[in-house]
């Protein structure tokens, strides 16, 4: 029985290394592969790769060609553009997006046909082609590009294997931890010579992990080699090190933990002089040996460093970094362990029987190092134990919120947004009577505008016009006659006269101030603008509110749907704690949507009342601005200033020159923020450029003096 305790020593000895390495790796895996935020962070963090980067280019170039085969002659262009893009915050935010689309793949599809698409690349491409508009206009709108499929990257379906895995990689981490733990004790209790077995323990584990370590940290070209694509072997020399490098940092500090079981061990035994020991190993290298073997050993092993040196100088750098580190930190725990255990009783007397007769040092120093020993690794298990579950992020996409940094940390109803009331009513749509704003969507959002109050209608297009569906045209007319005035429905009902007996086309949500024969506009044509524009601009937050006038809420989630919007919208609640806009352009839900009457059945749409506090918003003069409450009472948690002067069926820029003044506006919004205990969130206001709103704005953020320029 005791010939086999030496074995059973030496096999749970293995034991533990293979389970502490493997529970290691898989509390890792668990969470890089299941989590799709974590995955989509580090999948966007990978077009910083040169060869990630290079791939991407050049599908996107190869397959927007394909489409518009006239843009051939401009193929250099196009590829210097996506490759200088193609690492910024836009293209880093459509990564993300479509790597958590692929992670939901991932997971929940039985099938290994999965194809892995980069979404809205063409939106980049055109805003980076600026400079060039006859280009840019022939760039499919949402260019999707195709990295490949499972069947292009073999080492992809392994992968598929171990994300699926799931929770099961979560248990497999426990049961290494533990099997490992349990093995080493059981080692210790079995072997004979308990310092021996605990310094091959110690070497086994450090030697291990750090080959591990290297592994995981330079394997991307060796495991390129098994791909059947360039296009596979690219992207994996890219992907490898981002999501398996910080793996090399566990295991470097798993291997590290064994250098402390090393020394000390070594500190009860005779020191081992590493420098000595490495000048020792250094000279066997460097001489010639007799025996022709070892000689021709010591060539192939000198001509691969060599190698690593002219081809990988900054790796080798790595690697002699570490292996340095290691001596240093060798040498350091063991002078501290060599010096604590000499000031324990009778230690120098032990000391010197134990080195005399070959035996194990006394009882107190061994005390000593082991109680040293265990707080060198316990607190190194502890921090391996933390980092696991609270890895750090990677750097988000931006780190600019609505313009500003400083607005990343604030939670959402901390933050005031500039809001265009009517933003659909604009001087610059087509055949639009009584606009509200010198200009429409796309401007608003380029010059700073975050809110706005718009208007659907159910609609049907007449020759050049669009004609009101209105199941009671009574109760609507005595309605907007309140809105629009006599005049605005008198002009309205005039149109619609002249558009009878002219073909009606396809019912579709149109926006428009009460009537759409007097100025429309397809609900999806504006969302697209206000999508292509949060693509460009990945760090943008912001807020709709929608006057559903009879549209269904299922209409309005369709034409989300079909623009694309629905991707971004938040999907969290209405109520305060509000997430931080720096969270929400984490997790790129950054469209916040609100109805005024009805938002059943979408669980992204939001009733406005009891979310959103009000001041009045009919006012004919200065004088009568209020700011007590109105809709919505006061339960909600973001509010709405409304500063605006009603002339219908016009509204008046004069107007808006006078009330959005800095003084009037900025005094305005102080003394609503003291009345209602509550910033104003949205600060809504007519003809937006008009004033100073962008600046009052900047100023209730904290954000900007009050020196900033006005609007061009």
């Amino acid at each position: 029985m005791n010939k086999l305790r030496s074995p059973a020593a030496a096999v749970c000895g293995v034991l533990c290394v293979a389970g502490l390495v493997a529970g290691i790796t898989y509390v890792y895996l668990a969470r890089a592969l299941f989590e799709p935020d974590w995955f989509a962070d580090r999948a966007a963090a990978s077009l910083a790769q040169p060869q990630v980067a290079g791939v991407v280019a050049e599908q996107a170039t190869d397959q927007i060609i394909a489409h518009r085969r006239e843009l051939t002659a401009y193929r250099p262009l196009l590829l210097g553009t996506l490759e200088y893009v193609v690492a910024s915050a836009p293209v880093r935010a459509v990564v993300r997006r479509s790597a958590r689309e692929l992670h939901a793949k991932l997971i929940s599809d039985s099938g290994d046909d999965i194809l892995f698409t980069v979404a809205d690349l063409g939106v980049v491409a055109r805003n980076a082609l600026a400079a060039y508009p006859e280009i840019a206009a022939k760039i499919p709108e949402r260019a999707h590009v195709a990295l490949g499929t499972m069947d292009d990257w073999p080492w992809a379906k392994k992968l598929l294997a171990i994300v699926r895995l799931g929770d099961r990689l979560r248990v497999r981490s426990a049961v290494g931890l533990g099997l490992g733990l349990l093995c080493g004790a059981a080692g210790v209790l079995l072997a004979r010579r308990k310092d021996s077995y605990l310094l091959r323990l110690g070497l086994g584990l450090a030697i291990t992990s750090f080959v591990m370590a290297g592994v995981f940290r330079f394997g991307g070209g060796l495991a390129a080699l098994f791909s059947r694509t360039d296009i596979g072997a690219e992207l994996l020399r890219g992907i490898w090190p981002v999501f398996l490098g910080p793996l090399a940092v566990r295991l470097l500090i798993l291997g590290g933990l064994g250098i402390v079981l090393v020394a000390a061990v070594t500190s009860l035994l005779e020191k081992i002089e590493p420098i000595a020991f490495t000048r020792q190993m250094l000279g066997r290298a460097l001489y010639p040996h007799v025996r022709p073997g070892w000689r021709f050993l010591r060539g192939v092993v000198l001509v691969a460093v060599g190698l690593l040196v002219l081809y990988y100088p900054a790796s080798f750098l790595l690697i002699l970094a570490v292996v340095a580190g290691s001596v240093l930190l060798y040498e350091g725990i063991q002078e501290l362990f060599v010096t604590a255990v000499r000031f324990a009783p009778r230690v120098e007397e032990s000391l010197t029987h134990s080195r005399r007769d070959g035996r194990s040092s006394s009882r107190a120093g061994v005390v000593v190092v082991v109680a040293l020993a265990a707080l060198l690794i316990g607190g190194g298990a502890f921090w391996l134990a933390k980092h696991s579950r609270n890895d750090v992020a990677v750097a988000g996409p931006v780190d600019v919120c609505n313009g500003h940094p400083e607005l990343c940390g604030r939670p959402l109803n901390e933050v005031v947004f500039a809001t265009a009331h009517n933003a659909m009513s604009a001087a610059d749509v087509a055949d639009w009577m009584f606009p509200n704003h010198e200009r429409g969507v796309a401007s608003q959002l380029a010059e700073g505008v975050r809110g706005f109050l718009i208007d659907v209608h159910y609609g049907v297009p007449v020759g050049d016009r669009v004609k009101t569906l209105m199941e009671n045209e009574e109760a609507a007319r005595a309605k907007y006659e309140e809105a629009l005035g006599k005049e605005g429905v008198d002009a309205a009902l005039r149109i619609r006269d002249r558009l009878v007996g002219e073909d009606p086309g396809k019912r579709d949500v149109y926006l428009g101030h009460g009537f759409c024969e007097l100025g429309a506009q397809k609900f999806t044509d504006w969302l697209e603008v206000l999508r292509d524009f949060l693509v460009a601009n990945p760090g943008e937050v912001v807020i709709i509110v929608i006057q559903d006038e009879g549209v269904a809420p299922a209409d309005v989630a369709r034409c989300f749907a079909e623009t694309g919007l629905e991707d971004l919208v938040y999907r969290g609640p209405v109520t305060a704690p509000w997430p931080t806009l720096g969270e929400m352009v984490a997790r790129d839900e950054r469209v916040v949507v609100y109805a005024e009457n009805n938002a059943e059945g979408v669980p992204w749409y939001h009733l406005m009342g009891g979310n959103i506090q009000e001041t009045p918003y009919r006012f004919h003069d200065p004088s009568e601005f209020s700011n007590v409450p109105h809709r919505g009472g006061t339960s909600g948690s973001l509010l709405m200033m409304n500063h605006w002067i009603e002339t219908a069926p016009a509204s008046n820029p004069r107007n808006a020159e006078i009330v959005n003044a800095y003084d009037v506006l900025l005094a305005r919004a102080r003394a609503c923020q003291k009345e209602r205990g509550m910033l104003p969130n949205l600060v809504a206001v007519d003809f937006y450029r008009s004033g100073d709103l962008i600046r009052v704005v900047d100023a209730l953020n904290g954000v900007a003096d009050e020196g900033s320029p006005d609007l061009p």
